[in-house]
């Protein structure tokens, strides 16, 4: 075991401008290079302890020209290649611990999936690429109906289209018919539900007449099962994959809205943009951008 010693630490909520709102996410910084770096061990454990869906420790980069810095991703039982919300939380702490001042601001982030480019407005709003979906299609039937019996839904009554959205993630969406339905769905984790990943998909009525940018577009419910969490307040790695598969299907325009954590009391805002500037480059190979805003919440040291 590594010896203890003592990091500044930072708790931020992510996809709200309003703390207490969004999705909790614990960072560590381990920036400084005379203090040594946790072990593997020693960062699940402490993931463990914080029981908040994830917890980040942020590092220096492997090869500083490629990268602004790296970050290891832990849920309280497992480390994950990628997520979306410690994406965003975790640039934002690298930000403001560094006092940047000069925005806008392109950062990049090395993880378990390689580099993913993010942009920063401000130290507080932030958007990163959404990353190549590595598995698409239809869902298995046998797996839509055990998720389907989990949540107390009909399969032929109330979901419309299923697709896999896997993006380092293994998350599958199901698109139910409407937000009444998604909101009656049964979270709880069951022998049957707990080896998967999934969300669920509303499309909220739009009027043009009344409607707003601002106004979310979709409300979305996410399950992360696999990872012993029964619903997760708001998901950046579901999002984004979301948003290919939408966009790319003509479900959802280039530009939108989603809404998420409302089942849970919460918030959460994710801004959904597909980088339209070139025409030449074709829709489907466009960058999609998934974004939103970062309230810090507590900011001290911790000891490891």
């Amino acid at each position: 075991m590594s010896p203890v010693a003592t990091y500044p630490f930072y708790q931020v909520d992510v996809f709200t401008n309003k703390g207490y709102y969004g999705n909790p996410l614990a960072v560590v910084v381990l920036l400084d290079p005379s203090l040594p770096v946790p072990t593997t061990e020693q960062m699940a454990r402490f993931a463990n302890w914080t029981n908040l869906s994830e917890t980040t420790f942020l590092l220096p980069p492997t090869d500083p020209s490629k990268a602004d810095y790296r970050v290891r991703i832990f849920t309280p039982t497992t480390e994950l290649p990628f997520a979306g919300h410690p994406t965003l939380g975790t640039c934002s702490v690298f930000l403001q611990h560094l006092k940047e001042q000069a925005f806008p601001r392109k950062v990049v982030q090395e993880c378990g999936v390689g580099l993913v480019e993010l942009q920063a407005t401000t130290s507080t709003q932030i958007a990163f690429v959404a990353p190549p979906l590595l598995k698409t299609g239809p869902v298995e039937e046998a797996t839509v109906r055990t998720v389907c019996e989990s949540m107390g839904l009909d399969r032929d009554r109330d979901v419309l289209d299923t697709q896999w959205i896997h993006n380092g993630v293994h998350w599958f969406a199901l698109m139910v018919k409407d937000v009444e339905t998604l909101m009656r769905a049964k979270g709880a984790i069951t022998e049957k539900s707990r080896p998967h990943e999934f969300g669920i998909i509303a499309k909220y009525p739009r009027d043009p007449a009344s409607s707003k940018p601002e106004d979310p577009l979709f409300e979305v419910r996410t399950f992360p099962h696999l990872d012993r969490i029964e619903e997760d307040p708001v998901t950046g790695s579901f999002n984004a994959g979301m948003a290919q598969w939408l966009i790319g299907s003509g479900v959802a325009p280039p530009k939108y809205v989603a809404s998420q954590g409302t089942a849970l009391g919460r918030s959460g805002r994710i801004i959904v943009e597909r980088d339209d500037s070139d025409l030449t480059v074709p829709a489907n190979q466009r960058k999609i951008w998934i974004g939103g805003e970062i309230a810090q919440c507590i900011q001290g040291t911790v000891r490891i």
